[in-house]
C-alpha cells in the first residue's frame, strides 16, 4: 500500500468477533465468516472497532485471523461487521494515554466527489463552548430538529415530477421524509423517507442531472440515495393535500465526561435537511442540596459545606457554581443565586467557595460567619453550552472560514472557544478519485 490509501472506508465480507482485552480479531460465526486475505486486508490498514476505536493491523494470520497494534478496549462483541480505513500509516491513531482515537478525533478523511458536493445540510460538527461541571452522570445532549416544509398542492408538478420549496438550498441526495398529514398522499409517494434530486431548471421526464447553484425552488425525489445520485425521480401522477409535510432527519449526538465535565461531543447520527446550525442543548447538572441551617452541615470554624460523596467525587478547585439558598435565608456571607467557584477541601466530602477562580486555587474562601435559615440550599454546577456546524464546512466567502475544496484526503478542524462553530478543512492529498463509503458521520454524503 501506498503511503495514501484510495479507500475511505469500506465493510470487509463476514463478520468478525472483537474480544476485551484481546489484540486478536477473530472469525464471527459459522456462515457469516470473515474473508481478510480475500478482502485484501493489508499491513498497515486500520480497522474500526466496535467500540469506534481505530485499531492498526499488525499482522494478517488467515481468513479468519488477525492482529491488531493493541488489546481492544470495548466490550466484547461477537459477529460484528468490520469497516477497514486505508489511513496515512504515519497517522497516530492512539491517545498518548495509549488509549484509541475514533475516526472523528482523528480528523483525516477520505472525501469522495458525492462528500464533496452534499452533504451541506447534515450536523458535521459540534463543538463545546461551556464544558460544565459537577455532572454527576452523563448529560443528556439534544440536537434541535429541522424545519418542516408544508407543502401546498400547487407546488406539485405531476408533469415534472416536481415539488416547489422557495430557495430550499437542498442538494441533490438530502433525505427528507414525506408524511400527509390529514388527507390523501401525493400520489406516487407514501409516508416514508425519500432523497433530493436538485434541479435548477423545468424539463419534463423522470430523469435530472445534479443541481450547480443554490437558491433554487424545485426538486424531484428518488426512492433511495442511489437513485437519487443516479437522477431516477419517482413518477408523481396527484397533489395530494394542503397539510402534508417534508422534514429531515433530526441529529443525534452524546457527551463524554471526564471528572464532572464535558470532554466531548460525538455526532451519532448526522441528520438531513437543515437550513441553519441547529441548537445544542446540554442537560443541567444535578443539584446539590444541604441543609445550610445546620452547623455539622454548614461548618462555619472551617468555611466549608459538608456534601454527599458522589458530588465531591466529580468536582475540582475552580469549578464554578450557583448558591441560593432555596427560599430561606442566606448564610452569613454568601449571597442568594451567585455564582461563585469551588474549592475542594482536604477533608472528605466538604467544600469551600471562592469568589474568583483565582481565589479559589489560592485557597482563599469566602468567610461564612452565620448559618442560614432552611434545609434547602443548593449548589448547582454550570450548564454546558456547545455550537454545532453544518455539512462541509462554511462557503469560502465567509472571512475566515474554510470548505472542502477538493476530493482526497482531507483534515478536519473543529474550532473551540472563541472559534466554536468554526470548521476548517485542509486538503492533505488531491485526487482524482477516491472509493469505499463505509463513513459517514464525520463526511457525510446524503
Amino acid at each position: 500500500m501506498s503511503m495514501w490509501g484510495m479507500n475511505d472506508g469500506a465493510t470487509l465480507t463476514g463478520k468478525s468477533t472483537w474480544t476485551n482485552d484481546d489484540a486478536t480479531l477473530a472469525d464471527g460465526a459459522s456462515g457469516t465468516n470473515s474473508t481478510y486475505v480475500t478482502d485484501g486486508v493489508e499491513v498497515g490498514d486500520c480497522l474500526v472497532g466496535s467500540d469506534s476505536l481505530l485499531y492498526r493491523v499488525v499482522t494478517v494470520t488467515s481468513e479468519t485471523a488477525l492482529e491488531v497494534d493493541r488489546v481492544y478496549e470495548g466490550s466484547t462483541s461477537a459477529n460484528q461487521d468490520i469497516t477497514r480505513m486505508k489511513l496515512p500509516r504515519h497517522l497516530k491513531i492512539t491517545n498518548d494515554d495509549g488509549t484509541g482515537k475514533t475516526l472523528q478525533d482523528l480528523g483525516v478523511f477520505g472525501v469522495t466527489a458525492a462528500e464533496r458536493s452534499a452533504g451541506v445540510d447534515n450536523l458535521s460538527a459540534v463543538a463545546e463552548v461551556l464544558v460544565g461541571s459537577c455532572h454527576r452522570t452523563v448529560p443528556a445532549v439534544t440536537v434541535a430538529a429541522p424545519p418542516t416544509n408544508t407543502i401546498a398542492t400547487a407546488s406539485v408538478v405531476v408533469a415534472d415530477n416536481t415539488i416547489g420549496i422557495t430557495n430550499h438550498g437542498f442538494r441533490t441526495g438530502t433525505k427528507l421524509n414525506y408524511l400527509n398529514g390529514t388527507g390523501s398522499s401525493i400520489t406516487g409517494l407514501s409516508e416514508t423517507a425519500y432523497y433530493v434530486i436538485a434541479k435548477e431548471t423545468t424539463d419534463s421526464g423522470s430523469t435530472f442531472g445534479q443541481v450547480t447553484a443554490l437558491g433554487n425552488s424545485t426538486f424531484a425525489l428518488g426512492s433511495s440515495l442511489a437513485n437519487a445520485q443516479a437522477g431516477t425521480a419517482v413518477a408523481l401522477s396527484g397533489t395530494g393535500h394542503a397539510t402534508q409535510t417534508f422534514i429531515g432527519d433530526t441529529a443525534t449526538a452524546t457527551a463524554t465526561l471526564t471528572v464532572g465535565k464535558v470532554s466531548k461531543i460525538a455526532i451519532a447520527t448526522v441528520g438531513s435537511a437543515y437550513t441553519s446550525a441547529p441548537t445544542i442543548t446540554i442537560a443541567a447538572p444535578a443539584t446539590e442540596t444541604v441543609d445550610a441551617s445546620d452547623a455539622a452541615v454548614c461548618v462555619l470554624a472551617d468555611d466549608e459545606f459538608v456534601v454527599a460523596s458522589a458530588f465531591y467525587a466529580v468536582i475540582a478547585t475552580g469549578d464554578p457554581v450557583t448558591y441560593a439558598d432555596g427560599g430561606g435565608t442566606a448564610v452569613v456571607g454568601l449571597t442568594d443565586a451567585t455564582g461563585y467557584y469551588l474549592i475542594k477541601s482536604g477533608t472528605s466530602n466538604r467544600v469551600g467557595l471562592a469568589t474568583t477562580k483565582n481565589r479559589a486555587i489560592a485557597g482563599t474562601a469566602i468567610d461564612m460567619t452565620a448559618v442560614g435559615v432552611g434545609t434547602s440550599h443548593t449548589l448547582i454546577g454550570q450548564t454546558p453550552t456547545a455550537t454545532a456546524t453544518l455539512g462541509m464546512g462554511t462557503p469560502q466567502a465567509t472571512v475566515g472560514a474554510s470548505e472542502v475544496t477538493h476530493i482526497g484526503w482531507v483534515k478536519k478542524t473543529i474550532g473551540t472557544g472563541g472559534r466554536a462553530g468554526r470548521v476548517f478543512y485542509e486538503t492533505l492529498v488531491a485526487a482524482s478519485s477516491i472509493t469505499g463509503d463505509a463513513e459517514d458521520l464525520a463526511t457525510p454524503d446524503s
